[in-house]
């Protein structure tokens, strides 16, 4: 079923550091699910080895379940530095936390026993916070997000076609169009306009990708543009945070 609420991005930015305080393993599954395609299942049962290997990120995160009729169970999860970025302080949480880190540690543990989540338990925490929607319904948020991101950097070239597959692990583009096209805009309604910071955002993905403009200088201006625009002080930290591990990946001084 489709969320009976849409959630902006801005919205689920403020929630998850609204959990952070009181359980940040939950925050940090919901961002993995929101920005990486993490299914529940895949939450509730990957493991320290599976994503952190010689204290290193994966950018590959290779298939871990059984296999079964779901396309997914059988494809890697190809991971972009911002959700790198939040599995890596992920794991220093953890380890501040006194949580096990070694390779068949779970990587989303219950913060109550330190084990591995129950289903019901993970299921309940989390609707504490995501009242109108369930973990596949936030995912299927984070698969639309991406087809828009994507779309601004390859059009509707094949390209496009191909990472939006990559991203949402179906077999077929036809799947993942059923997946994403539920919500429908009402007649009459304008389009939601993007917020200050989500402008930002989408200016620093476009960084890999420019052939015209140095990308010093553009990041430069985004930097710029961070400090002069955004007041909130976690909202600037986390552009910050985001646009230092696209110039870290690019070699940008």
């Amino acid at each position: 079923m489709a969320p009976e609420k849409t959630y902006s991005i801005y919205e689920i930015w403020k929630i998850t550091r609204q959990i952070e305080p009181e359980n940040f393993v939950l925050a940090n599954a919901a961002r993995m699910v929101y920005f990486a395609g993490f299914h529940k299942n895949e939450i509730e049962n990957i493991k320290i080895k599976d994503a952190f290997r010689n204290n290193i990120i994966s950018s590959i995160i290779e298939p871990f379940l059984k296999s079964t009729k779901k396309a997914y169970t059988k494809m890697p999860i190809i991971l972009d530095p911002w959700p790198m970025r939040i599995l890596g302080n992920h794991i220093k949480q953890l380890e501040r936390g006194g949580y096990a880190i070694d390779d068949e540690a779970p990587l989303f543990p219950d913060p109550t026993t330190k084990n591995k989540y129950g289903t019901k338990k993970l299921y309940r925490h989390f609707n504490k916070y995501f009242e109108d929607t369930n973990f596949d319904g936030l995912r299927e948020l984070g698969v639309k997000r991406e087809k828009r991101r994507l779309k601004t950097i390859y059009g509707n070239s094949q390209n496009f076609k191909d990472e939006l597959l990559k991203y949402s692990r179906h077999s077929r583009l036809s799947t993942t169009q059923q997946f994403i096209e539920r919500e429908v805009q009402k007649a009459g309604k304008s389009k939601k306009k993007d917020l200050p910071w989500e402008i930002i955002v989408k200016r620093i993905e476009r960084l890999p990708f420019l052939r015209k403009a140095p990308k010093n200088i553009y990041a430069l201006a985004i930097g710029k543009i961070i400090n002069d625009r955004i007041e909130e002080k976690d909202v600037k930290e986390s552009l910050d945070a985001l646009l230092n591990v696209y110039k870290q990946k690019l070699n940008i001084k």
